[in-house]
């Protein structure tokens, strides 16, 4: 056992044993703040260990340890400790604190960057899933209005940005197509979680139906309007001015965040879209990178003090409400995990993305949102959803959650099983013919654009000749289709497929470069095909890893682009002649040199840049 086991088992032991003897004082009511919250940390903690295991979400631990916090207390106890301030006010400061970070996070590049593909794809599918999970609610659920059932639809078909992004970092693909498309789509909504969110505590705070929405929205729009010129006039100097001192940027933007709330909850308008619209303003100024580094913990801190009063609330329901919904709410979340990417293909064949990336988009989506338990939430404090479908909705959205972590794990080999099936896709977004007379041997191919691509492309433009250029992003190949000065011939086409390796003579090419950094896999594909059909043929390959790269060699490529490795060799020759020059004109004309070639990619290439 090595010492980060002894460690943790060490640990383990000493929660367990502070939990057992901390159960009588806190089922009697005793110990208040510190005895609740420190049991319920600790028993997160020991719960994260096992589901960490497994690939699950670190909240589904919060949740189920402030259900274990609720049954261990009794349940007279819990619905005490429930309706009172104790954990009414942990609730309320994790819902502030997450929307807060979460406004915080916006980047609304994520989505200018394939505004198409995203707005398209994300509210086709938003829309696709919504209409189906009304349609089902409406059929399963007895004795719940319209309303009630419009945001049953919208809590099943949110996804959580925690969850895709967990699932994209294990595969490596935040750079992907789909990677790209996800983070865009999970922002998009996020915002129409905010939204969400704020209608709904209109019609508690102002009037039901279209008056309360309609008032709601004024508000939202003068908030941001005041924060928008707050932040511009105001804020920017405060930060600059505090900026030495992380104590203060840290207090100050606490202070900011609970303030903006409060000032809001004064005003009849919702805290929590407040928090989040003054996290999104606070996030526009340039020293939001130092203000993050400083305020990030709030976020893990709101996650964990609202999942964890969660799951203490859980066990507060009426009596039969979680054993009725049980069943039924497994069923519905083995429908999230099917319809979500199911929808996603819709969509992406009527935007023509290939099937593997429409396909991966939609498993990396396959689960409903954290934003999804906050508007259940609210919902049952509003007496839109009783205690059943209060439940019903919540344990759909934890083992949606649950379900789609499994998923993740597989998503290659279900793609691989599926790739048949999702022809119709591909046959709809490419025919895989080239344009032109462009010649399948001797040739250059190069997968996938971005600036090295560029650079391939230069060197053989300056040679008259022209290079094959294969992207699964349609907006590149459509680019490029449309410049006829370019030496880059476009090709829409999955380089991952075999089939196109062979269709595309990859065997009778001068060269292959794959200029993905995180395509590991499909360069071991391709070295292993030109291996046993052209061994001669040379092959490079891209990375940013040390271990990957020896993996590349012993598969046969000729060459590994390592991104680190050529980066620091190359500043070592400029490092070296720069330093030999007096501190006055020490890399001043090379700094200015980088400066004019940055601006010209930019001014020449900056449409199609945007993309990549």
């Amino acid at each position: 056992m090595n010492l980060c086991q002894k460690l943790r088992t060490s640990l383990g032991v000493l929660f367990i044993t502070l939990f057992v003897m901390a159960t009588p004082a806190y089922a009697a009511g005793g110990g208040a703040l510190i005895m609740s919250l420190g049991l319920l940390l600790g028993s997160a903690m020991l719960i994260s260990m096992v589901l960490t295991r497994f690939n699950q979400p670190i909240l589904l631990a919060f949740v189920v340890a402030g259900a274990v916090g609720g049954l261990v207390a009794g349940s007279e106890a819990a619905m005490a400790i429930a309706n009172g301030p104790l954990i009414e006010g942990f609730a309320e400061i994790g819902i502030v604190l997450l929307l807060f970070m979460a406004g915080m996070s916006v980047n609304l590049r994520e989505i200018t960057n394939r505004s198409k593909l995203v707005l398209y794809n994300g509210i086709g599918q938003l829309v696709v899933v919504m209409v189906v999970m009304l349609l089902l609610a409406g059929g399963i659920i007895d004795g719940i209005g319209t309303e009630g059932l419009f945001f049953v639809a919208i809590c099943l078909s949110l996804s959580s940005t925690l969850v895709a992004q967990s699932a994209l970092s294990y595969s490596g693909s935040e750079g992907s197509l789909h990677g790209q498309l996800a983070g865009g789509i999970m922002l998009l909504q996020d915002l129409v979680a905010v939204v969400a969110i704020v209608l709904l505590e209109g019609q508690m705070r102002d009037a039901g139906g279209i008056t309360g929405m309609g008032m709601a929205f004024i508000k939202m729009l003068v908030l941001m309007a005041v924060l928008s010129s707050l932040s511009r006039y105001v804020l920017e100097k405060v930060f600059k001015f505090l900026s030495e001192s992380p104590e203060l940027m840290f207090v100050t933007a606490l202070g900011y965040c609970m303030g903006v709330a409060a000032v809001c909850d004064t005003m009849g308008f919702s805290q929590e879209g407040g928090a989040f619209f003054a996290g999104v303003f606070l996030g526009i100024i340039p020293q939001k990178l130092e203000i993050e580094d400083k305020v990030n913990p709030l976020k893990t801190f709101g996650v964990i003090l609202f999942f964890l009063t969660l799951g203490f609330r859980m066990v507060t329901l009426e009596s039969g409400a979680m054993g009725s919904a049980f069943g039924l709410a497994v069923v519905l979340a083995v429908i999230v995990l099917v319809i979500k990417p199911v929808a996603m293909l819709i969509t992406g064949w009527a935007t023509r993305l290939k099937g593997r990336p429409a396909f991966l988009l939609g498993g990396t989506i396959n689960h409903c949102s954290e934003f999804s338990l906050i508007i259940a939430l609210i919902c049952r404090e509003t007496g839109l959803f009783s205690d059943y479908v209060f439940a019903l909705v919540t344990l759909t959205v934890l083992f949606s959650m649950f379900f789609a972590a499994i998923s993740h794990l597989y998503l290659g080999t279900l793609y691989n099983m599926l790739r048949g099936s999702l022809r119709f896709i591909d046959k709809r977004s490419s025919t895989y013919e080239l344009e032109g007379d462009f010649a399948l041997e001797n040739h250059v191919v190069v997968l996938s654009y971005n600036e090295l691509a560029a650079e391939i492309a230069g060197h053989y433009a300056e040679k008259g000749e022209k290079v094959l250029l294969m992207d699964l992003d349609p907006e590149i190949t459509e680019f490029f289709r449309k410049k006829e000065d370019s030496n880059i011939v476009p090709l829409y086409a999955d380089m991952e497929d075999p089939d196109v390796w062979k269709q595309f003579a990859f065997e009778k090419a001068k060269v292959v470069v794959s200029c993905l950094v995180e395509g590991q896999e499909m360069e071991l594909g391709i070295a292993a095909y030109l291996a046993e059909h052209a061994p001669d043929t040379p092959f490079v390959a891209t990375t940013s890893s040390h271990d990957e790269a020896l993996e590349l060699y012993e598969a046969g490529v000729r060459y590994v682009i390592q991104t680190d490795y050529l980066a620091s060799k190359s500043f070592r020759k400029v490092f070296e002649e720069e330093m030999g020059k007096s501190t006055k004109e020490a890399f001043l004309q090379k700094g200015k040199d980088h400066w004019d070639a940055t601006r010209q990619i930019q001014e020449d290439l900056g449409a199609i840049f945007k993309f990549v």
